[in-house]
This record gives structure tokens, sequence and C-alpha cells, in this order.
């Protein structure tokens, strides 16, 4: 079985579109942030982005946990009880949310419309913390966060978002990562489906901490619990994105761990990441035998970095001249 899996879209729909035209899998897996901007216009990010960073602010000087578009429903209902400033506040808020949420269903429409008129064959999606939940989205009856489906012998499981906040998504369609730390505590709920599923290949957009997780100056942020799931259990193959930095390959206990990084391009606090990056995975019998590391071009994609993943220990088995990712970074030690 041949699956290509993306990850960190990130608005990428001619890349995509070139993907489903262009590429043969019997699968196709697209991990998170499936979305970057929830405007087409950058005054209007601006704008929305800077109204929600305010009231988050506001709420946490006063520490209501709730969200702003719970604070601006009160103010706008009960107006006497704010400051006029707060009530105007309110208002711009919920009108540019309501903008944001209409623009990012119709990317989503238009991502369904291009899956189903190139895809040859089944695809899957899992939200990321850029994303709204997919059951508000027409690719709802894709949306395998907190769900699993069967096919060719394999149990696929996905758990979607990350433990962050993402300025600029409206909050209360987003997927909520359900990991906290409490009086010493840690709770889990990506832990706690995993665990109850038990499945053959698990699809990740956060990643599980110590794998994959690792962002310059700051270090491993994964996911705990995953990992705690991981170190019990070893599924044939766990993807994961997120973390555009740490693009690579690792074997553990019989488990692959893939993150291709980004394949829209972003601009981040690390400098622009062109992206275009995706990767093939082929499985026989339960056991990932290799995976390729591509990329697209403007003339279609090249297969970069090719590895055997049939043994004990990674092995390279060729690398394109071309490619600007070294086998040495993106193969990694157990």
């Amino acid at each position: 079985m041949k699956i290509i899996y993306l990850t960190d879209i990130h608005d990428g729909l001619h890349g995509l579109k070139a993907i489903l035209q262009n590429t043969e899998a019997d699968l196709y897996l697209f991990s998170g942030d499936i979305i970057y901007k929830a405007f087409f216009s950058y005054d209007r990010i601006i704008d929305f982005c800077g109204v929600q960073e305010e009231l988050y602010y506001l709420l946490n000087e006063k520490k209501d946990d709730i969200t702003p578009y719970d604070f601006t429903t009160k103010a706008i209902r009960f107006p006497e009880k704010y400051d006029a400033a707060i009530v105007e506040k309110s208002h711009t808020y919920r009108h540019l949310y309501q903008i944001a949420a209409k623009t990012m269903k119709d990317k989503y429409e238009i991502i369904e419309k291009l899956i189903r008129k190139y895809a040859k064959s089944p695809v899957y999606c899992l939200p990321g913390n850029y994303d709204l939940d997919l059951q508000y989205t027409e690719l709802y009856e894709r949306d395998i966060h907190r769900k699993n489906f069967e096919f060719k012998g394999l149990k696929f499981s996905g758990y979607g978002g990350a433990p962050v906040w993402t300025s600029g998504i409206p909050e209360k369609l987003a997927v909520v990562f359900h990991e906290y730390t409490k009086h010493g505590k840690n709770y889990s709920e990506p832990e706690d489906f995993f665990r109850e599923e038990e499945p053959d290949i698990c699809v990740i957009h956060n990643p599980a901490y110590g794998f994959l997780d690792k962002i310059p100056g700051v270090g491993n942020i994964g996911s705990q619990g995953i990992r705690r799931y991981l170190d019990d259990y070893s599924p044939s193959l766990v993807v994961s994105g997120h973390v555009h930095e740490d693009q690579g390959v690792v074997k553990k206990r019989g488990t692959v761990y893939l993150n291709p990084s980004n394949f829209g391009p972003v601009d981040s606090v690390h400098g622009f990441q062109e992206g275009g990056y995706f990767a093939e995975i082929f499985i026989e019998d339960k056991i990932v035998i290799q995976t390729n590391l591509c990329q697209t071009t403007d003339e279609g994609w090249n297969q970069l970095i090719e590895v055997d993943c049939s043994e004990k220990n990674l092995k390279l088995i060729r690398q394109n001249p071309i490619s600007k990712v070294s086998s040495e970074d993106f193969i990694r030690e157990n």
C-alpha cells in the first residue's frame, strides 16, 4: 500500500491541486493547518488579530477564563454593564469573527471540490491549530479528529489541533487540544483516545514529546500524553507535523515516526519556509518498508530522499543531488 502524506498545507491550494493531479497512491492523508489565513485581505487580518489579542489581554488581566467570543456576547447583550468602548470593540470583533468564519468555510469548500474533482483515491483530513473544527466545514466526511477508519487491513486513528493559541482564528470554532497539567498531574485526552483505540497508524498534527518536535531556541514542545502512549505501544507508523523545523524520519521499537515538514509556504520567526514537502509511505503486512521525502516544483515534483525502513535501523537508499535537505539531517537515530 502506498500513502501520500501532507501536513501544514497553509493555504497551498495550487500545490495541493498539483499533488492530486500528478501523483498516484492508495490513500492520501492531510494532517492539519490546512488553512493559513482567515481573510484574503491583510488589513482585515491585522484588524481581527489586533482586537482578538486585545480582548485576550483584557480577559487575562481580569483572570476571566472565557473566550473573547463569549465575552463579547455578554457585552453586546448587556451593554449597560460595560464601558462604551468595550461594547464597540465587541461589535467590531463579532463582525470580523463572522467574516473570518465564512472565509475559512469557503476555503474548505474549495478544497473539497478539488478533492472530488482530482483525487483518484480516498482522502482523509485532520485539523491543526490554524483550522476550524472540520465538522463545521465541507470536509466533515473526511475528518478523522478523535475518529478511526479501516483501510486495507489497517486501523487509522487521528487526533488534531495543538496546545497553542493561534491568533486570527475564530476561537470558538477551533479544535481544542485537551491536554494540561493541574495539581502536578498531566491529563491528556489524546493519550486516552489512543490507548482506547490502539491503532496501527496514528495521525496527529501535534507531535509526541521527543519525536520530531524540537523548535530552535525553545526545545521539545510535543505532547507528553501521546509520548506516554507510545512508550507503552508500538504502532506501525506515526505521522505528525506542526513543527516545520524538525523535519525527519526516525524508527524506534518498530515504529516509524515521520514529519516531512510544511507543504505550504509560510513566514515564521525562523524566516521564510518555502515548503512543498510531502512524503510517500509504503506499507506491507503492517510494516513500513520505505518512506520518500518529496518536494513540489514548478514542473511537478521530485523525490529528494528515499529511506529503507524495513530493518531495525533506517538506511538511505538514495539522495537526489538537487535536494537542499541532507540525508544526515532527515534520517534520525532512534
